[in-house]
């Protein structure tokens, strides 16, 4: 059983030799392909975290009515918690708004009644969710038509199209690089079944079982994507580090969260040794059927 292992393992490594130019092409494409596949989906997940941890980035200020009830005010904030896309209604009296703008200003507001209105303080789930839920505020009665509503809504565009334009083109462009490295990979799998016809035949006739001849082949293929994924788990902590190093350059006040080595290792190896299996798997059937 072990002289069985040996001879597939060593078959599969001398494939991997041979076909060197091959090899070097299936892995550095896995690899590349990857990387952005990868890179987007981490990128994007950190863009949205940043996002998301910013205070009150995204909040929207919602004024009412002047001279509004506190009874009105209670049902007015259980109304919009029921909204869709609400995440939290904060009531905001308009007594501590004007004594936190006292004592930001106290040159300004000498002498000043109170000119603010009772408001709430509303943070939405989502980007999508600013404008359907600032609409639906718009209607309610006893909100004031100005400034009624108030929140970042060209910023929350800006920022949501952003990350739809990296979902949809990188992945795209990943895509089609995971494509190209699957055909290298059939390409060096099924040069290798064609330089080898003869020597595959005569193990056949005397006897090597199908394991015995398709296995290697397996393996090379496997191996292939494994490293590609390896690489690429490499290259893109690599890129963090070189990004951070960017924004500590351009003292930005952003700091990245840990890059997820052995995660991105396990995760990204595996995925390239599955692809890399199937199009070796490919390679060693497709033959077979055309004949």
């Amino acid at each position: 059983m072990l002289d069985r292992l040996s001879f597939v393992i060593g078959e599969a490594m001398t494939a991997l030799r041979r076909n060197g130019f091959m090899t070097f092409a299936a892995i550095s494409t896995v690899a590349v392909s990857l990387f952005l596949l990868g890179g987007l989906g981490y990128g994007y997940l950190r863009v949205v975290e940043y996002a998301n941890s910013i205070p009150g980035k995204f909040d929207m200020r919602v004024y009412l009515r002047q001279g509004v009830d506190p009874n009105t005010i209670s049902q007015t904030a259980a109304t919009i918690r029921g909204f869709p896309g609400v995440a939290s209604v904060a009531w905001i009296p308009k007594e501590k708004a004007w004594a936190k703008e006292k004592k930001d200003d106290p040159a300004n507001t000498v002498g000043i009644e109170n000119p603010y209105p009772d408001g709430f303080k509303i943070t939405i789930k989502t980007l999508k969710d600013g404008d359907p839920v600032a609409e639906k505020i718009r209607r309610l009665a006893v909100i004031d038509p100005e400034p009624g509503v108030i929140y970042l809504k060209d910023e929350q565009h800006l920022i949501d199209e952003g990350l739809q334009v990296m979902r949809w083109l990188g992945t795209f462009i990943a895509s089609l690089l995971f494509v190209t490295a699957g055909v290298l990979i059939f390409n060096a799998i099924k040069l290798t079944i064609t330089y080898r016809r003869r020597e595959i035949r005569i193990m056949q006739l005397v006897g090597a079982s199908r394991f015995m001849v398709q296995v290697p082949f397996l393996i090379e293929g496997t191996v292939q994507g494994i490293l590609g994924g390896i690489i690429s788990a490499i290259m893109l902590g690599g890129a963090q580090q070189v990004f951070q190093k960017f924004l500590m350059d351009l003292d930005a006040r952003v700091h990245l969260s840990a890059f997820p080595g052995a995660e991105a290792l396990v995760i990204l190896g595996g995925v390239g040794g599955i692809y890399g299996l199937f199009c070796s798997w490919l390679a060693i059937t497709l033959p077979n059927r055309a004949q």
